[in-house]
Order: structure tokens, then sequence, then C-alpha cells
């Protein structure tokens, strides 16, 4: 009897515990160089801040190829290069390449709609021409 509760507990665990894994929300990584944070997931976007090596981020969700993540440092929000981060939870994956540890850690990947963050409110005006009745 003990040994069939202990088979179907066991059983439970390994159900569950990728379900965990794959669940998604932040994680926590660090920067393995000096590195640009920038308004959008590429190089063609302006550059927010510069963050030291070592630098702990938290990262929301990266592209689906885990090339660039979506993090904050400090009170920074802006995109990343994946190449650059390492995983930062102590465990099988610590040290290890977003890119190559974020499917297993649960990082939820962007398929499309980047968000894109900037220095501060934007300025809208109307267009030349346009006449407000």
């Amino acid at each position: 009897m003990l040994n069939r509760f202990a088979m179907a507990l066991a059983s439970a665990v390994l159900t569950i515990t990728p379900a965990l894994a794959q669940s998604g929300g932040p994680a926590i990584a660090y920067t393995t160089a000096n590195l640009n944070m920038r308004a959008g997931p590429g190089t063609n976007y302006p550059v927010l801040t510069t963050l030291p090596q070592g630098a702990g981020v938290t990262v929301f969700g990266c592209t689906a190829d885990f090339q660039w993540c979506d993090a904050a440092f400090t009170t920074v929000k802006g995109w990343v290069s994946g190449k650059y981060l390492s995983y930062g939870v102590q465990g099988r994956y610590y040290g290890q390449p977003i890119p190559r540890s974020g499917i297993y850690v649960g990082v939820p990947r962007y398929q499309q709609n980047y968000p894109v963050y900037g220095r501060g409110p934007v300025r809208v005006q109307p267009l030349p021409g346009y006449r407000r009745y």
C-alpha cells in the first residue's frame, strides 16, 4: 500500500514539474559583458543605457529565438542581447546563456508585437495642414 502511494506521488511530481518549469514568468539573469540596453529588440534601436558586466537584470520575456530579451535594470526597462545574459538562479541551469537555458527555465517568448521603450513621454502633434474643427 505504501509502495503504491510512493509511486503515485512520484508520478504526480514528475508530471507537474515540467509544467512548472515552463509556466513562464520573470527570470533573474546577469550580464556577462558590458551591455547596451536598447529601446527595442535590435541594434537599429537607440541605446537607453549601458549595463556593467555582472549586473543583475529581471527578464520579462525574449524573442522567439532568445536573441533579444525584454529586461529591467534598476529603474530602466528595455531590450538586451540574450547572448550576453546568463541565467542567475542557483540550480541546474545557473550560469547558462539565456538562449540555451531560457526554454527550460520558462522564460516567456514573444512571437510578435514587441514592446518598445523610450526615454520619456512622446509629444504628439497634428500633421501639417491638419485643421481642428
